[in-house]
């Protein structure tokens, strides 16, 4: 079932950021400098997430990820779904944080990032770090779900509500 997941989430990936032409003619490896760029756009975009430069940087990072064969990001199939659905005006800009965080923590604590609810409590509290940027340029935009979110990593039950979610 979780092979199954995971090959589903790497063709939606595919087919949302990129075509197969496009890949075939990208770079296959990554380096690990480049590796280590991506994690560091990624802390960039929890702070400026509405920021173009930072975006540009933002989109080719996930680009790239999608496109190296020798770097795999490991992903809770639950939380992937609701960021893709997320009927939000910076959807795409908390989908490409929570697959960036993923990947930088498996970058900086490759140790750690072999346990998936590790990886995805990571992510998550990135993607607040990067909705909590956006309110403040843009209060207005607010999400029922992150704004729930935000609500259990106040309370101290985020890791357990993903423990239970990304089983």
């Amino acid at each position: 079932m979780r092979l199954k997941t995971a090959v589903w989430m790497c063709l939606t990936m595919s087919l949302i950021y990129g075509n197969v032409a496009q890949r075939a003619s990208a770079q296959a490896t990554s380096a690990p400098e480049e590796r280590l760029k991506w994690a560091a756009i990624t802390h960039q975009l929890e702070t400026s997430p509405l920021d173009e430069g930072v975006n540009k940087d933002g989109d080719w990072a996930l680009q790239r990820v999608t496109d190296v064969h020798d770097f795999h990001v490991s992903l809770c199939a639950s939380l992937f779904t609701e960021f893709r659905n997320l009927q939000y005006t910076y959807q795409h800009a908390i989908l490409r944080q929570y697959l960036l965080a993923s990947a930088a923590f498996q970058i900086e604590d490759s140790h750690k990032a072999r346990k998936l609810n590790a990886t995805s409590l990571y992510a998550v509290v990135s993607v607040l770090k990067t909705y909590q940027a956006i309110l403040a340029q843009k209060p207005e935009a607010r999400s029922e779900l992150l704004d729930s979110l935000l609500k259990e990593q106040t309370d101290g039950t985020l890791a357990s509500a993903i423990d239970k979610q990304c089983k």
